[in-house]
């Protein structure tokens, strides 16, 4: 059963039995990584009371389905190391998700995965490659354009913006 099947499962048929509700919370676990907020908003989508859910939760969270700290370490990775966001949009996204107090730790693990954002680096020198055509002389104009559709792009992906101007700096410069 797909993760979108188990959540059309909660959608469409509100359990009223908390042991189906508790089954299929942990099957989705299993397949994937959920923190507290997810599971929340999952039970809130069943007709069970209040104490039922805290009961639920707590489940979860006792036998480790739920993990707030090892959701955050696991964003943090795929977010830094496959979609090479930066720390501004990580951030975000935790936030989002009511992880304020796990930001400290997320910041550090961002930090050990790319000490030298290379990631930044990797990202402009691609983007500026795929803008310019080789052997392409460019003026001044031109190249303030270009730079400038660089910088949105690596803020856009959630750099801080004195990490941006100082690369996107270097691409301004003739050559």
């Amino acid at each position: 059963m797909k993760s979108s099947d188990s959540r059309q499962l909660l959608k469409k048929q509100p359990s009223s039995d908390p042991q189906a509700v508790l089954n299929r919370l942990m099957a989705l676990c299993s397949r994937k990584e959920c923190c507290v907020w997810h599971i929340q908003r999952r039970l809130d989508q069943t007709t069970l009371d209040d104490e039922q859910r805290q009961a639920i939760l707590q489940k979860l969270l006792r036998d480790r389905f739920v993990d707030n700290r090892r959701f955050v370490e696991i964003y943090c990775r795929d977010r830094c190391l496959r979609a090479r966001w930066g720390w501004n949009k990580i951030r975000n996204g935790l936030t989002r998700w009511g992880l304020r107090d796990h930001l400290e730790e997320a910041r550090r693990w961002c930090l050990e995965l790319d000490p030298n954002q290379s990631a930044l680096n990797d990202l402009a020198k691609a983007k500026w490659n795929s803008m310019i055509l080789p052997g392409e002389s460019l003026s001044f104009l031109e190249r303030q354009k270009r730079c400038a559709k660089l910088s949105r792009f690596l803020l856009g992906k959630g750099y801080a913006p004195d990490d941006v101007f100082a690369r996107v700096r270097f691409y301004f410069e003739p050559s």
